[in-house]
């Protein structure tokens, strides 16, 4: 027996040694059936909420609700920032309040609501007669005084099953926060200053077409860049999709018009990510255009006008590519570039929800001088295999080179140390910045004003997180090894060992844990801690973007990310 088969029937016998979150005597079936029902009740609440109809919500308690358990909460006022003003939750106990009467008074709040949800987080454990559960909630509106509102809230709930349906017998708050602002220091501007650009999915793709094995890809075409493509001072923004690229250029007075065709850029459809950069060191941004499906091509910027020397550039078509980025990576004075690259839609599907390394391997071009280019991808060590949607760069550990940290989709991070020659090795695990996630961005920012750079990743924290938890993976683990997708897979679940160690297991719960701030030791070793959770920086949601920036000019820098997914009528487990 090889040494993959070995390992893999010990992960076999250790997951059947586990204890899991069911009572003796039941199966898997019944815990996800209890996950369902809950998710059902929770979104009877959030419906109820958004009514406000009194008789609605009091159908989530059980008639032998404990009202001595939770009363209600006192709220805390933390520190405030700019007319936004921040309180936490201190639980109170004293008296008694029944369940309908405590989410009243709580509903009351809101002189408007716009938004509410409640969800299922975690499942700890299942019994004949109920559960025990932690959900969350999340409302948005206004207050009596007309500033908008939003509060975000964890409960632990004792559930009871009858007969297939579940009320809660007794509420523990776990935390809680408010969340008060003027509701103006953004707007929307962008029709007013020109910029009328819309996005859309690859029409090739839509429905009813077969064409693509892993349908969600369809969605996640376009992007934008910004460069000061004239040379004037002020950055102009080009914007990719489905549809023709579009270049607006800044006026200077904060106002765009469209300068596409005039700048040698009509024409370039069904782009999915554009960066501008100086790769001949005229001084001036030359433009390369990425795609999911078709050639990538290069510009060279002429006196502010575009020309396409990718058949001359080494460049070659490199499809699925999804993100990229460029520096000097080898220290000879000529930028280079690195694409990131997803998986063949059209051909494969993540081969694990959680743990996929089937991606097409990711690119390093190094460049030589007049826009040309030379692929070192099989030599260099950055060939991940991951679904990578995010490239960060940076000087980790101060010793003059650029680093890569990779965010991947359905599976593990990667930190590209440089050797100082363009040459790289994944060090994520050994300098504590392996995070497990559905990774979509990363992004680098010294967020502590220590001198150091400190990693965002943005990801998944889903309600899915629920039915991921091991009582389920172990199941799924068990079937793989008994079923013929055992070989293909075996690497996988060696590689999954190797990085994670003995929480393998626990592979569902931290993929779906959400979004990743990877704090720099600032010792020169290169080493990160996680300060997600300590640093308040991993909300609920689906994040796609993200990024530092200072919002306030205040010297500190904040994190934008951006937030959102598509679901369809059943949307018990989003």
């Amino acid at each position: 027996m090889s040494r993959s088969s070995t390992l893999l029937l010990l992960l076999a016998g250790a997951l059947c040694a586990q204890t899991g979150r069911l009572a003796e005597g039941l199966d898997v079936a019944v815990y996800n059936q209890a996950g369902v029902a809950i998710n059902k009740t929770l979104k009877g609440l959030s419906g109820a909420f958004e009514t406000g109809d009194p008789g609605a919500l009091a159908v989530a308690f059980d008639r032998r609700y404990d009202p001595s358990a939770l009363t209600g909460w006192k709220l805390e006022a933390q520190p405030s920032h700019e007319g936004i003003e921040l309180f936490t939750w201190q639980a109170q106990a004293e008296g008694s309040c029944a369940g309908a009467e405590l989410f009243a008074h709580w509903r009351a709040r809101f002189s408007a609501l716009s938004h509410a949800k409640f969800k299922l987080v975690d499942l700890d454990f299942v019994s004949a007669d109920g559960a025990d559960a932690v959900f969350r909630a999340e409302l948005h509106g206004r207050d009596a005084e007309g500033r908008l509102l939003t509060e975000r809230a964890f409960f632990r709930g004792d559930w009871h099953d009858d007969f297939g349906f579940f009320t809660l017998r007794s509420l523990q708050l776990i935390r809680g926060e408010s969340l008060y602002g003027p509701g103006n220091l953004f707007r929307d501007v962008a029709a007013e200053r020109g910029i009328d650009f819309f996005g859309s999915e690859d029409p090739r793709y839509l429905p009813p077409s077969d064409s693509l094995k892993f349908q969600i890809i369809r969605h996640a075409i376009g992007g934008v860049s910004a460069g000061d493509v004239d040379g004037d001072g002020d950055d102009d923004v080009l914007f990719t999709g489905s549809d023709d690229a579009r270049l607006f250029r800044n006026q200077g007075d904060g106002s765009f018009s469209d300068a596409t065709e005039e700048l040698g850029l009509g024409g370039i459809p069904l782009a999915n990510a554009a960066l501008f950069a100086d790769f001949d060191n005229d001084g001036d941004q030359d433009l390369y255009i990425a795609r999911f499906y078709g050639p990538n091509q290069l510009f060279a910027n002429e006196d502010g006008h575009f020309r396409d020397v990718t058949a001359s550039s080494g460049l070659l078509q490199d499809d699925m590519t999804a993100v990229l980025a460029a520096a000097d990576f080898n220290g000879d004075g000529w930028l280079d570039l690195y694409l990131g690259r997803f998986l063949d839609a059209r051909q494969s599907v993540p081969t694990m929800l959680h743990y996929a390394r089937n991606g097409a391997p990711n690119k390093l071009y190094l460049g030589r001088g007049g826009l040309c280019f030379d692929d070192v991808t099989s030599s260099c060590g950055a060939d991940d295999r991951g679904l990578t949607l995010g490239i960060a760069v940076a000087d980790i550990d101060r010793d003059g080179d650029q680093d890569i940290y990779l965010s991947n989709d359905f599976g593990r991070n990667v930190l590209l140390r440089n050797a100082g020659d363009a040459t790289f090795e994944d060090v994520a695990k050994e300098q504590g910045a392996l995070a497990l996630s559905g990774g979509m961005s990363a992004s680098f920012g010294d967020y502590d004003n220590d001198g150091w750079q400190d990693i965002y990743v943005s990801s998944v924290n889903s309600n899915q997180r629920w039915y991921s938890q091991d009582v389920n993976i172990r199941g799924y683990i068990l079937r793989v090894i008994e079923s013929d997708r055992r070989e293909p897979l075996q690497h996988l679940f060696v590689d999954l060992r190797r990085h994670l160690g003995v929480q393998w297991d626990q592979l569902g719960e931290l993929s779906l844990a959400g979004n990743y701030l990877l704090r720099n030791r600032g010792d020169g070793s290169g080493c990160f801690e996680d300060t997600s959770v300590a640093a308040n920086a991993r909300p609920h949601g689906w994040y796609w973007s993200s990024g530092f920036f200072d919002v306030e000019n205040d010297g500190d820098l904040d994190i934008f990310a951006v937030n959102g997914f598509v679901t369809g009528k059943n949307t018990h487990d989003l």
